[in-house]
């Protein structure tokens, strides 16, 4: 598992196998959100949405994933599929 400091918090890999690669990361501080499509082998995108978690055993907040995996098959529709998670 890698796990990383990414804006202020922990982020740790939520595609760990290594089959897909990030391709689209924003980071929203107005609303801490954190935005980032992956994309497989195969050509289709996964993308999330990540809210800042707090863990009283960590100094710092956690990236933790606010949807489920979700396959879509376009960047553009996977970019659209964030905009329902950017309020």
């Amino acid at each position: 598992m890698s796990m990383e400091e990414k804006y202020g918090a922990i982020w740790v890999d939520t595609e760990e196998d290594g089959a897909a690669r990030i391709v689209f990361e924003l980071h929203i501080p107005e609303i801490q959100k954190l935005h980032v499509i992956y994309q497989q082998a195969n050509g289709c995108f996964l993308p999330y949405s990540f809210t800042l978690k707090s863990d009283h055993q960590w100094r710092l907040p956690f990236w933790s994933p606010e949807n489920e995996k979700a396959l879509i098959p376009t960047f553009e529709l996977a970019k659209e599929y964030l905009k329902h998670y950017a309020a």
